[in-house]
């Protein structure tokens, strides 16, 4: 249970001293309240980065679901924190727009987000990614979203880099996607490895940055890790993900945000109870909604709606991380050839998809091609098309996505 904004109060007992007998007792200490703020227990490159949601697998997995993870005690942290970047203090009031929760949960609406990848051909600048996309749709993300790996090294491992510092230095928030893998060699680490203590000095390095950086951030490892069967088993990752979150509760960066991303495919919604590494240790339930279209050989569009319903409502009937704010981590649309002002309207159409969705509190497009390869038929990203991008820029220009406590006025 959030028990942020809520106090409990510790009366002090008043004293008498007996004077004399002559004398009347008085009294000598007034009661005192003592207020204080409970911690909430928490739950507990080259290229940058995967390369995007895969297409989903045309039949069924095969692996065998794992048991759901026993439950664990984590230690607790404080939500104490800077949020004058926000220009807004952590709110207990649900229903008053203008505030953020200690979960970074803004009050009303949802936050707007956007991946946006650099590449060699402009020197790796994701600073400019970013800056070069607002630009074009008028405004400043509320959330950048990044990939790094294992490395600790570099712009790829040793995060927050200068880009993301200069981010955060001017509003936005970042949501950090930390993979277990070296993207400069192409090594994919195990689960096993991440747990058995091997790579502590790597976690304890990044957890140190993060804790300096003296701003809630979301965190998460190891994005999707259902389509990841080289790293080892649903409770190893559960394992792993508990170890590292441990390990950044005893190094003090209780800034960080613990978001966990699944692909949400019904192919896999036999894995999801096994895959939660449980609420002390989670803080935000996250997925990724595509239209691929033909992108990945089909032929059924999906709407806005259409996309982020099923596990949404999945979600709800199987109560996994109940009462947590749900964030589409990465979101994105193929076009229609047959109507090329098929992907304007798909984005028009997302502010209100959301507030069909309202546990939704934060959508972040993801502007790369991904696993797909752009053609006649199919290309993921929004400013390829001058009218999808058109469209894009008029949903972030919705009340919804709008955030008075956010950087994006």
């Amino acid at each position: 249970m959030n028990e942020q904004g809520i106090r409990h109060r510790r009366w002090g007992l008043p004293a008498y001293v007996l004077l004399g007998v002559a004398l009347v007792a008085a009294l000598v200490a007034a009661m005192i309240p003592l207020l204080a703020e409970p911690q909430r227990p928490t739950p507990t490159a080259g290229a940058e980065g995967p390369s995007g949601l895969p297409a989903p697998p045309a039949a069924a997995p095969t692996g065998t679901p794992s048991a759901a993870p026993a439950s664990a005690t984590a230690s607790p942290r404080p939500r104490a924190g800077a949020y004058a970047r926000l220009g807004a203090a952590p709110s207990r009031s649900a229903d008053r727009c203008g505030h953020v929760s200690a979960e970074l949960v803004p009050s009303c609406g949802a936050w707007w987000g956007v991946y946006s990848p650099a590449g060699a051909a402009d020197g790796w600048d994701h600073g400019g990614a970013v800056a070069d996309l607002e630009a074009r749709v008028g405004r400043r993300f509320d959330i950048v979203h990044r990939y790094h790996d294992f490395s600790d090294a570099g712009s790829n491992g040793a995060f927050p880099d200068g880009d993301e510092q200069e981010q955060m230095g001017q509003g936005r928030l970042m949501f950090f996607a930390w993979e277990s893998r070296i993207f400069s060699s192409g090594t994919t680490l195990t689960w096993a490895d991440v747990y058995s203590g091997r790579y502590d000095a790597t976690i304890d390095a990044v957890a140190g940055r993060i804790r300096a950086t003296g701003v809630p951030v979301f965190m998460g490892f190891d994005h999707e890790p259902e389509d990841e069967p080289a790293k080892g088993s649903d409770a190893d990752f559960v394992r792993a993900w508990r170890y590292v979150h441990d390990r950044f509760v005893r190094a003090g960066a209780d800034n960080a945000v613990w978001v966990w991303t699944m692909m949400g495919w019904p192919g896999y919604y036999d894995r999801y109870a096994g895959l939660y590494p449980g609420d002390r240790y989670v803080d935000w339930v996250a997925y990724d909604p595509y239209n691929f279209y033909a992108c990945n050989g089909g032929t059924q569009w999906k709407t806005p709606d259409a996309a982020m319903d099923g596990f949404y409502r999945w979600l709800d009937t199987n109560r996994l991380g109940a009462g947590k704010p749900r964030m589409l981590a990465e979101f994105g649309t193929n076009f229609d050839p047959t109507d090329r002002g098929a992907k304007r309207r798909w984005f028009e159409a997302m502010p209100a998809a959301l507030k069909a969705h309202p546990k939704i509190k934060a959508a972040i497009f993801f502007n790369s091609p991904g696993m797909t390869r752009t053609s006649a038929t199919c290309d993921m990203t929004v400013d390829a098309d001058p009218a999808a991008l058109a469209g894009f820029a008029a949903a972030g220009r919705d009340g919804y996505l709008r955030q008075a406590d956010g950087p994006a006025r």
